[in-house]
């Protein structure tokens, strides 16, 4: 199943619905084409206020054939500086520059990082990606540097949804073939930053899963938080990581499937499961009130 696709319906909760209701206009951008995961139609369950995708991006420029990180903050920038003095803005800005696949070579993309020792020239697909990378740095560094110099509080918070989909071969080379839990969770690993232009509590080494960042944003930014938020910050500490592969307990155990984790784990995937099911399939007849929403 494809919950994205399959279980995002008009009354969803969504982080996009908290925003609305604390005054921020909701701002969905995609510079590319709006078929793909059935975005439209998402987006507005979703509830944002305007969506923009390929042809609503102005100045282009381009890395290989898609859109560059650069064009796309600079249109993000374009957007702030025409809101009203004082208007709220949240973004979700979901990039294209560095998308699959990555076996052609391009007049606009210089190889400036490969890799180096004995796997120079070995994988030219993970040569490109890491190329890809540093023109997302110098994007990033653009767009930080930026909103650095503005007075209005600016929270930034920079992730990616998978490991580039490079030749097979290079994982099991890096990783080997018959990976254990913790060693296959090392395929599912991407950085992410949050980033502000005052001060926030500076922490690093964080293990957590996607399931859990939209909760650290909120409490990064001293927003309200709904009950549900506050029970993921509590499932935090007893499961830091849970996805499609497998889990990680408090302890510091990995494990393929819940038998493998402690009994604290556990007991908190039990009670995970029984929320989910009560926002996604029970909530025309039995949902918690103000729980997965703000007062």
């Amino acid at each position: 199943t494809i919950p994205y696709q399959m279980y995002v319906k008009p009354d969803s909760a969504s982080l996009v619905g908290q925003m609305d209701d604390l005054g921020y206009r909701t701002i969905a951008m995609h510079p590319f084409y709006a078929s793909g995961w059935n975005r439209p139609t998402v987006y507005a369950d979703f509830g944002f206020d305007e969506v923009l995708f390929y042809d609503s991006f102005q100045n282009l420029s381009y890395v290989r054939s898609y859109i560059s990180d650069q064009a796309d903050y600079e249109n993000i920038v374009r957007l702030y500086e025409e809101k009203e003095p004082g208007e709220k803005l949240f973004f979700f800005n979901v990039t294209m520059q560095n998308h699959s696949s990555y076996d052609q070579p391009w007049d606009n993309l210089p190889r400036e990082v490969w890799l180096t020792g004995d796997k120079e020239g070995l994988y030219p697909t993970v040569d490109q990606y890491l190329s890809l990378l540093y023109q997302s740095d110098r994007a990033l560094e653009y767009l930080m540097d930026y909103f650095s110099q503005v007075e209005e509080p600016t929270l930034l918070l920079v992730f990616g949804d998978h490991q580039p989909q490079v030749y097979g071969t290079f994982y099991q080379d890096m990783l080997g073939t018959d990976l254990s839990a913790a060693d296959a969770q090392k395929k599912q690993a991407v950085p992410f930053l949050i980033w502000a232009n005052y001060d926030i509590p500076e922490r690093s080494g964080l293990q957590l899963s996607l399931n859990y960042l939209s909760s650290l944003l909120v409490e990064t930014a001293g927003l309200p938080q709904t009950g549900y938020q506050q029970f993921l910050a509590g499932l935090w500490e007893d499961l830091p990581v849970v996805n499609a592969v497998g889990y990680l307990d408090g302890e510091g155990t990995w494990a393929y499937a819940p038998s493998g984790l402690s009994q604290a784990a556990q007991a908190a995937i039990l009670d995970y499961q029984m929320l989910q099911y009560n926002e996604v399939f029970d909530r025309r007849r039995n949902l918690l009130p103000d729980f997965f929403t703000l007062p």
